[in-house]
């Protein structure tokens, strides 16, 4: 859990400087995820559908860069 000691500094600073350390420590995300019971077989699925996002992505980047690539220095017609 982040922390802050604010021994010289004002309130409105203090909690700006905390909200940002625990915008960073991702703590807000972990807590809606744990807000709900998910069972394992969703948990499976959602984890899937990340991984295939993440692929699907990756694919697209390398394709595009392909063309890009062929685009520049391909055989001219």
């Amino acid at each position: 859990m982040p922390r802050i000691v604010a021994k010289n500094m004002s309130f409105e600073k203090a909690l700006r400087i905390f909200r940002k350390k625990v915008e960073n420590a991702n703590v807000k995300d972990d807590l809606r995820k744990k807000e709900f019971y998910e069972k394992p077989n969703q948990k499976r699925r959602r984890k899937a559908n990340e991984q295939k996002r993440r692929n699907q992505r990756a694919r697209a980047k390398e394709i595009d860069m392909y063309n890009n690539y062929r685009s520049k220095f391909g055989r001219k017609s």
